[in-house]
């Protein structure tokens, strides 16, 4: 594979090359092919949009986590209703079930208007934008959270008892989506599990070390935890997606609060007003937004999501760039 070396610490990679990497590592450690393809489009595409944390790092994770040795079966419907399903992960990485999960909302919400999805038994879902993408482009409106096992430690405590725990919003628009998608934790987990691989620092304020004292060396807040973000209010956002994932049939682990539960609404602007007015309205809302005088210094008002889309074209043209350290393990696996 032709190599682009940028530093001493990165190589550039061709989203072509970046792909070929990804499937070839994922088959080495037991997926499908279709399967690989699956995950690596999902983490590829985070690299394009400016997510290097959740990009091929996450690879690694896959490869280290006890659920890959478990057995797994294929992703089933346990419960469904015109309106709604709960998916049987079957043990799969989230990056596959949560697809399929997105496909069965969209065509439930094709048919009725309005579906509703949960996920249970999968784990590592990726980035919630990625999802709610699909179901946006679809015409829908959507609603996604991601909770998962004990990462983020409850205003309070010492020890961890929440996953970091995004949810995030979708609305179909001309000619991309408006997505907001947000964690409730100060960071990622991919990203502390980076930052520990490449023995970094975070900012004061993060997270702490497995006694609950703070630090900011990612190495000991990976055996730790991290904190919610903005205190309180983040704290209670971040429960409230542990109770989706409740709802989703997200299940008991020993020591722990919950296991990962994926929650999805998508819903038909027709059901509140025709879509081509709603469409109208939110492009006037989005434009009076960003015509608003600005800060000095300030060359653009964006909105949320708007970054995203023009750095997966700006990197689709010049590619991506991987820590050499993560690309030396994705080789040797």
């Amino acid at each position: 594979m032709p190599i682009d070396v940028i530093t001493s610490d990165k190589i550039k990679l061709t989203i072509e090359e970046a792909g070929a990497l990804g499937r070839q590592a994922l088959e080495r450690i037991g997926l499908s092919q279709e399967d690989a393809g699956t995950v690596t489009d999902h983490l590829v595409d985070n690299m394009m949009c400016g997510y290097d944390f959740a990009g091929l790092p996450r690879i690694l994770a896959i490869a280290e986590s006890p659920e890959l040795q478990k057995p797994r079966r294929p992703v089933s419907v346990v419960h469904e209703t015109p309106i709604s399903a709960v998916v049987d992960g079957g043990n799969n990485v989230g990056y596959i079930s949560l697809v399929k999960a997105v496909d069965i909302a969209i065509e439930k919400a094709k048919a009725s208007g309005i579906s509703v999805v949960g996920v249970n038994n999968s784990w590592f879902s990726g980035r919630n934008a990625y999802y709610l993408e699909k179901i946006s482009r679809a015409g829908f409106v959507g609603f996604h959270t991601a909770s998962g096992p004990g990462l983020v430690v409850p205003i309070g405590a010492t020890r961890p008892a929440l996953g970091t725990n995004p949810l995030s919003f979708a609305f179909p628009g001309k000619p991309d989506p408006l997505i907001f998608d947000m964690g409730t934790a100060m960071t990622m987990w991919g990203e502390v599990l980076l930052m520990a691989l490449l023995n970094q620092e975070f900012p004061e304020g993060v997270g702490v070390d497995k006694d609950g004292k703070p630090t900011t060396s990612a190495r000991e807040i990976a055996k730790g935890g991290v904190l919610p973000f903005a205190g309180h209010k983040g704290y209670g956002l971040s429960v409230m997606v542990q109770a989706f994932g409740v709802l989703a049939g997200a299940k008991a682990r020993a020591g722990e609060v919950l296991d990962s539960g994926f929650f999805f609404i998508a819903l038909s602007p027709d059901l509140l007003m025709p879509s081509a007015e709603f469409h109208r309205q939110l492009a006037e809302m989005t434009s009076k937004i960003k015509s608003l005088p600005r800060q000095p210094g300030v060359s653009e008002i964006r909105i949320p999501s708007e970054r995203s889309f023009r750095e997966r074209e700006i990197h689709r043209e010049e590619g991506v760039l991987l820590d050499r350290a993560v690309h030396e393990r994705l080789l040797a696996l």
